[in-house]
């Protein structure tokens, strides 16, 4: 007697971070003996390279060579990588156009697909792209170093954008460089998201290292050498390291599909496409149209669990099984202050701080230990899916 042929499955990533590469890991390491004979995984990336985005404020001190781990060392090895570009998705014929590097473009099939495209540096302020560094691109990153070693004993190095990403480029740069002038700007308080004892530590810290601190000084145009405030005034800025918000790629809206204002694209709770079931979504590049997600901000600690959350809704529908709502919580916000500080503040679910905190040189082998893991434990999910921990997300009202 012949036996029917079981048709494959196959499942495309587009995008390698951090929540393309777990939800691939805990995807294929997940699969039964039976269902690895069908699903096909297959990864689309611009390069065959993990970008450790987290370290790009050390890349640009100086502090590391390289944010450059070879994908082919993370990655589950049933994967295939298909490095190139993702032009369109097609949810009606379930194909993503894909332009190859000095080769001919080619068209991919998917039956399921994860989008978890991540996001990129915002250029907003006038002139930033080219009289400044943008620290959230790689390139960025890798220029900004180079240009801070030319430039020597006692250049005036500005960083703009009091965030995260901003307070932790201007202790690190200070840190490495200490024969240098580091400005740090901000448009507003400094880390205004945390609270206020907090923010007098991370001060005092930047303080130490040399930093001079501008805040409500808002950037609205870089020239070459210098920047200019809102109010007129004028500042050097030898090298000028823009570290303000991120924004996500074209490729949701210009591919037809739900997206908000800002580009992203729009999933239910289950991470689903709102018109696009099929298209599953994990990172930076996607908003939650659900109170369940109403929390979560762009980063690492999110794209994460995000990715893990992806593979799992993907593992039910090729199942036929009920997809469970996420539940994605916080338990820290973590900052570095060159290498030998750091301050470690723990939040509750919902992101709010607790007056718990950790600083000094625990808190920086805290924010040490944090940052090895973002690589360590999604790799291990290729042989211990769901080794990466998900806290609980905040307790919401019963949905109807």
């Amino acid at each position: 007697m012949n036996s029917t042929p079981v048709e494959p499955i196959q499942v495309v990533v587009v995008g390698a971070g951090y929540a393309g590469l777990l939800a691939a890991n805990r995807l294929l390491g997940s699969l039964s003996d039976a269902e690895t004979r069908r699903v096909r995984l297959t990864v689309i990336n611009p390069t065959d390279q993990f970008v450790e985005r987290i370290r790009f404020h050390e890349l640009a001190a100086g502090t590391r060579q390289s944010a450059l781990v070879p994908l082919d060392t993370v990655l589950h090895p049933a994967a295939d990588v298909l490095v190139g570009r993702v032009e369109v998705i097609d949810p009606d014929t379930r194909t993503v156009q894909v332009s190859r590097p000095g080769r001919s473009e080619i068209s991919v099939h998917w039956d399921h697909l994860v989008y978890a495209v991540g996001s990129k540096a915002s250029a907003a302020i006038p002139g930033s792209r080219e009289n400044g560094f943008l620290l959230g691109d790689l390139d960025g990153a890798q220029a900004a170093a180079d240009a801070i070693r030319r430039s020597g004993d006692g250049a005036r190095i500005v960083v703009i954008g009091g965030g995260f990403t901003g307070v932790e480029a201007a202790g690190e740069i200070a840190e490495q460089h200490p024969r240098s002038s580091v400005v740090l700007m901000c448009d507003g308080a400094l880390v205004p998201t945390m609270r206020p004892a907090a923010r007098r530590s991370l001060t005092k810290g930047l303080r130490k290292l040399g930093v001079e601190i501008h805040e409500r000084a808002a950037v609205t145009w870089i020239e070459p050498g210098k920047v200019v405030l809102s109010n007129g005034q004028v500042e050097k800025a030898d090298v000028c390291v823009v570290a303000t918000s991120f924004t996500a790629p074209d490729l949701a809206r210009t591919s037809g599909l739900a997206v908000s204002a800002d580009g992203r694209l729009r999933v239910d709770a289950e991470l689903r496409g709102l018109d696009t079931p099929r298209i599953v979504g994990a990172g930076d590049a996607i908003v939650v149209s659900d109170p369940l997600g109403d929390h979560l901000r762009m980063g690492c600690a999110v794209a994460l669990p995000l990715g893990g959350k992806a593979a799992e809704t993907v593992l039910a529908q090729i199942r036929g099984e009920e997809v469970k709502p996420l539940s994605i919580g916080f338990q820290a916000q973590c900052i570095s202050l060159g290498r030998k500080r750091g301050y470690i503040q723990i939040v509750h679910a919902d992101d709010s701080p607790r007056r718990l905190h950790l600083g000094g040189r625990l808190g920086a082998r805290v924010k040490e230990s944090v940052c090895k893991m973002s690589v360590a434990i999604p790799a291990k999910e290729r042989v211990k899916p769901g080794a990466y921990p998900t806290p609980k997300g905040p307790k919401q009202k019963i949905r109807s």
